[in-house]
């Protein structure tokens, strides 16, 4: 008990002891404490200075590099234009019916143009057709020999038949389909003065002889032999061949049998 007495004594000296130690730190602690000045302003805390990123590394340039050359193609020629077709020129009719008169460039004769023979003549009087178109004066008919036939006597026939086969004008050709109503044809002796001097001197020879036989005497051989040409050159006439011939400037007129399509004459 003496021991717990004194031990418990000592701890409360202790403890004493030790709480105004306590106090004196404490008074002095608020000793040190200094005011507070509120007039002072207070100064911001400076801002941070904002670091900048750090530069990107350039890029390397990169080498420029040559395109590789194009492969060399030769164009293909253009189509040419097409070139507008010319406005068709007007054309005119020439009614059928219509008459047309030429004038023949040549001479024709029945035994001297061979069937299928071909001549030409000029149109001697314009011709009218629609459109106001005319065929001019001194256009070109060509003819065809149709038939041809000599007379072998007086008493035989002798003709020429022919037809036009077109009309020619400013260069253009137009084909014509007509009849041959009137043509200045004329009738003439084929036969050479070499064959009839013949026929008369035979005839004049038999003449002679007759007289001779009637006669008997230089004067009856003179009539006999004037009888006997006279005989020759009627027998020469008699049998000599005829022909029909169309002369030069000839006129033959014809009609068309059916419409004849023509254009103007070129400027």
């Amino acid at each position: 008990m003496a021991l717990a007495a004194c031990g418990d004594k000592g701890d409360s000296g202790a403890l004493a002891s030790d709480s105004a130690l306590g106090r004196d730190l404490a008074m002095a602690q608020q000793d040190s404490v200094q005011p507070q000045l509120q007039d002072v302003p207070t100064t911001p805390p400076p801002e941070p200075t904002p670091v900048a990123a750090p530069a990107p590394a350039p890029k390397p340039t990169p080498r420029p590099t040559r395109p590789a050359p194009r492969p060399t193609t030769t164009p293909a020629p253009a189509a040419p234009a097409p070139t507008p077709a010319p406005a068709a020129a007007a054309t005119g009719t020439v009614a059928s019916g219509t008459s047309m008169s030429f004038a023949t460039n040549s001479k024709i004769c029945s035994n001297t143009t061979a069937v299928g023979e071909k001549f030409t003549a000029e149109l001697t009087e314009p011709v009218n057709a629609t459109n106001g178109i005319t065929i001019p004066s001194g256009a070109t008919g060509t003819f065809e020999v149709t038939e041809a036939k000599t007379a072998q006597n007086s008493n035989d026939n002798t003709f020429l038949r022919v037809r036009l086969v077109s009309v020619q004008y400013g260069g253009k050709t137009y084909p014509a389909e007509a009849t041959v109503q009137t043509a200045s044809t004329e009738r003439v002796r084929s036969a050479t003065k070499g064959t009839d001097a013949k026929k008369v001197a035979g005839g004049a020879i038999l003449g002679a002889i007759a007289g001779q036989v009637i006669g008997k005497s230089t004067k009856g051989t003179v009539i006999g032999a004037a009888a006997g040409a006279a005989a020759g050159t009627a027998a020469a006439a008699a049998t000599a061949n005829f022909d029909t011939c169309l002369n030069t400037g000839a006129t033959i007129s014809v009609t068309l049998d059916g419409p004849m399509t023509v254009r103007p004459l070129a400027n």
